[in-house]
């Protein structure tokens, strides 16, 4: 499916998905969180309130909730967002490598 992207409002927040899928947290062409969820809006709303921000949120509609965790694994591995904590060991900094 086509990705959609909403300005990081409560207007673009309103027009995500209910559905399963991956949602994308950035500014620019900077990548800062990738998650996925059963219902991308509300979860969108959840992590907003525990802090998360940006300029726009991208969702990506899946047809199943496993669908949307491959995609986001992939896409986590493929753009190793600096806000995501599980995440493959190539996207890791040295630090993180010995301690995390």
């Amino acid at each position: 499916m086509k990705p959609i992207r909403v300005n990081f409002s409560s207007n673009g927040i309103a027009k995500l998905p209910k559905t399963p899928g991956v949602y994308i947290s950035g500014c620019g062409k900077q990548v800062g969180y990738i998650g996925s969820s059963g219902n991308v809006q509300q979860r969108v709303k959840q992590q907003i309130r525990n802090g998360m921000d940006g300029c726009y949120i991208k969702a990506i509609q899946t047809k199943t909730r496993k669908q949307a965790f491959n995609l986001e694994r992939s896409l986590i591995s493929d753009k190793c967002p600096p806000a995501n904590k599980a995440k493959p060991r190539r996207c890791k900094s040295m630090f993180e490598q010995l301690f995390g």
